[in-house]
């Protein structure tokens, strides 16, 4: 019976470590949250709405509010995916994220930030790879931070 107990014990503790991406990053950080709304029109023109859950490589989930990147200069940056308005490719290693303000930055992306982590439709965990769409545009929500 102790046995049964702790073994348990030992899949609760264990659960997290199980979750998509295998990290448990918190669902916001400074005020900027996950979760975001988008609509991604993929290389091939066709359309779909997700729900972006955060950005990472195909191993794992690395954030939920951020992208990372380098400016045209080579100097990294942060950019909080709730500022941006929409992202396109332009090409294999090079976005243009058009912010809410309206700037337009053209940015290089940095190999552990190509992987969008998304729920769709359905409500089921996918991964979609930068390479594969031609844009994301983030669907206005009307939320109090």
């Amino acid at each position: 019976m102790k046995t049964l107990r702790i073994s348990c014990v030992a899949v609760v503790l264990m659960t997290p470590a199980l979750t998509v991406g295998g990290a448990n990053l918190p669902a916001q950080v400074e005020g900027h949250r996950s979760g975001l709304t988008a609509k991604v029109v993929a290389a091939d023109g066709t359309s779909r709405t997700v729900k972006l859950q955060g950005i990472g490589c195909s191993e794992s989930m690395c954030s939920r509010v951020f992208l990372r990147s380098k400016t045209e200069e080579g100097v990294p940056q942060k950019t909080w995916l709730d500022s941006i308005a929409s992202i396109t490719r332009r090409t294999e290693n090079d976005a243009l994220l058009v912010m809410k303000d309206g700037s337009e930055r053209r940015v290089t992306l940095v190999p552990d930030f190509r992987v969008l982590y998304v729920s769709n439709a359905l409500g089921l965990a996918e991964k979609l790879d930068l390479d594969k769409i031609r844009s994301l545009e983030f669907v206005s929500q009307n939320r109090n931070k």
